[in-house]
């Protein structure tokens, strides 16, 4: 007996496993948990994950660890909506949060649906492509703060509305540059904890600190009080670093204009 689809053959114990795993839901699943479902040898079962992955119903994560890819994927093994709720189980024990273009897109201060997802975490990670999605690891020295989120069937990790702030003007090329940071300040306003994105920001880096009392300023949000400020710091180093003015209250070098920092509120 074998199974077809659109012109993919499955053998007996592949067909097997598919209808194993169609059954059991099964997510991410390893090389054990694959010979233990089968009851299979080892070698065995490590034969019938790189069948599977050639037949793109297994995608490998990375040694031993794989996503499998239901019917419902197609016959090139890809789909979307269950990107984001695969994360919780692909981290499994680690330190992460999911941040940047996934984590605003779910506070609904961005409408563009992300086609990566990037993940915060401590440990350096390869990145990665399934499910349509690029996994993206953003490796940092400490982690910041996050909340568990309901995400399909899974709970995942994703950066707190004042952590996600600071990490977009920490990292502004992770999130299409000081500009988008600066509309999800004003978009989530009234979302925000401002004492504790003060508290947050206080514990941050000195550039971080002066790119949110500007941006707060700018936006009429908040106002803030610079501390003792040494030396100059690019607004946005994702970008060209051609000052085009310079604000002396928060001594920073302004490489983006008023106006393109603001232009979005005109769409």
């Amino acid at each position: 007996m074998c199974f077809v689809m659109q012109n993919i053959r499955f053998g007996d114990m592949e067909t097997k496993a598919l209808f194993a795993l169609e059954e059991r839901e099964a997510g991410i699943i390893t090389l054990n948990q694959l010979a233990e479902t089968l009851k299979l040898m080892h070698v065995q079962a490590w034969g019938l994950a790189s069948r599977l992955v050639r037949k793109h119903r297994l995608i490998r994560l990375k040694r031993g660890t794989y996503l499998f890819a239901p019917m419902k994927a197609g016959p090139r093994g890809e789909w979307s909506e269950d990107a984001l709720s695969a994360v919780s189980q692909l981290m499994e024990s680690r330190e992460y949060y999911v941040g940047f273009w996934a984590a605003l897109n779910h506070y609904g201060l961005i409408e563009q649906i992300p086609l990566n997802i990037q993940i915060v975490t401590t440990h350096q990670q390869r990145h990665f492509r399934a499910l349509q999605t690029s996994f993206e690891f953003v490796q940092v020295r400490r982690m910041g703060e996050w909340k568990k989120e309901k995400i399909g069937v899974h709970e995942v990790k994703i950066a707190t509305i004042e952590q996600l702030i600071l990490d977009c003007l920490s990292m502004p090329e992770k999130c299409g540059g000081i500009k988008m940071a600066c509309q999800a300040i004003w978009t989530a306003q009234e979302k925000i904890d401002w004492k504790k994105l003060e508290t947050l920001a206080s514990k941050s880096n000195d550039a971080v600190q002066r790119r949110l009392g500007y941006v707060c300023e700018l936006l009429n949000v908040r106002k803030m009080k610079p501390g003792k400020l040494v030396g100059w710091r690019w607004l946005d180093p994702s970008t060209k670093k051609r000052a085009l003015a310079k604000s002396k209250k928060w001594k920073l070098v302004l490489n983006v204009g008023e106006k393109q920092l603001m232009e979005w509120r005109e769409t």
